[in-house]
């Protein structure tokens, strides 16, 4: 009987101390890797969002090592999400067939594509936007803040 404890007493040790050395700290996807938290950071209109490295989306490759300030521009292609300089005061809605809206536009670098199911901006319009960035380490989803829409989302890979 008491070698019976022993035994079973044994098994539930060396099983506790197996699971528990798997385990670890921190959360951990199907694959047993541990997962990197997830990093936030708001940026208000007007101000610079810095991509974690190469953002990549479709065909539209945006370079990283470089800060940009973000708009939503929509004309009669689309609406995208403009990554360019700044060169608009935070509220104000420029229109893209003023002097304005084309000293704006030539300091655009790179327009994506924004898939919303209502209006974000009138036609033939440019406005800062302020964003939510969310660094997932391979992926960064970037969420539109204060536009009619809610959860506008963009989600680009990330290539280091």
């Amino acid at each position: 009987m008491q070698s019976m404890r022993v035994f079973l007493l044994s098994i539930v040790l060396t099983t506790t101390l197996a699971l528990g050395a798997t385990a670890g700290p921190g959360p951990k996807d199907y694959r047993g890797a541990k997962i990197k938290p997830v990093k936030i950071k708001n940026v208000r209109q007007g101000e610079f969002y810095c991509p974690p490295g190469v953002l990549v989306l479709g065909n539209v490759v945006i370079h990283g090592g470089r800060c940009y300030t973000l708009f939503v521009m929509r004309d009669l292609s689309g609406t995208y999400l403009a990554f360019g300089q700044p060169g608009i005061p935070p509220g104000q809605l420029v229109r893209l067939n003023t002097p304005a809206g084309a000293k704006v536009r030539g300091r655009i670098f790179y327009l994506v594509p924004v898939y919303a199911t209502a209006v974000l901006v009138p036609v033939n319009t440019i406005r800062l936007v302020a964003v939510r960035a969310e660094d997932f380490g391979p992926q960064v989803s970037v969420v539109l803040v204060g536009v009619p829409v809610p959860n506008v989302t963009v989600v680009f890979n990330v290539r280091l």
